[in-house]
């Protein structure tokens, strides 16, 4: 009975999480990143005992390793002290790109994307026609200032920008 309740709140729980919602997409890789971390630590701690505790290898690794002769060729025998801590280090390498994916992907998943917008063309702008003035004579003296004063700097710097009709059709 405990059976057939597991197999629904599992089937439950990955059908919840396949969903595409941001936030469950992040939760997914947060949690991911976070397990395999976790048993890539565990795996690298268990190398490490069986460097002082051989003893301990599991049969079951052994009659694997006596089934591959690929492995045998570059793996030291099970029964040096160096076999446990060589397995995790080759297992941690292969996992380490795979965390490397994660966190670039758990990154990206806070940003949020921006995406090309087409805008609409709006109508061309029609040429306008630029009155030239002329620059004002300079006078002696102190000039006073104020906002009369100000304008009139104002339209002299304005006048000495040359027109391009390219400019105002941006």
């Amino acid at each position: 009975m405990n059976e057939h309740i597991l197999a629904w709140v599992g089937f439950g729980v990955v059908l919840l999480l396949s969903l595409p919602f941001a936030a469950i997409r992040k939760l997914v890789l947060e949690v991911y990143c976070f397990a395999l971390r976790i048993a890539l630590l565990a795996l690298l701690a268990g190398g490490a005992l069986l460097w002082f505790r051989p003893d301990l290898m599991p049969v079951q690794v052994v009659n694997a390793l006596s089934s591959s002769p690929e492995a045998r060729e570059f793996l030291p025998p099970p029964a040096a002290r160096s076999f446990g801590l060589t397995v995790a280090v080759l297992a941690g390498a292969v996992l380490l790109p795979l965390i490397a994916i994660l966190d670039v992907t758990r990154k990206l998943a806070y940003r949020p994307l921006y995406r090309l917008e087409v805008e609409p063309a709006a109508p061309a702008p029609q040429p306008t026609v630029v009155e030239q003035r002329h620059p004002a004579q300079p006078v002696s003296g102190p000039r006073r200032i104020d906002r009369r004063g100000a304008a009139e700097t104002m339209g002299e710097l304005g006048s000495r920008r040359p027109f391009r009709v390219a400019d105002d059709l941006r």
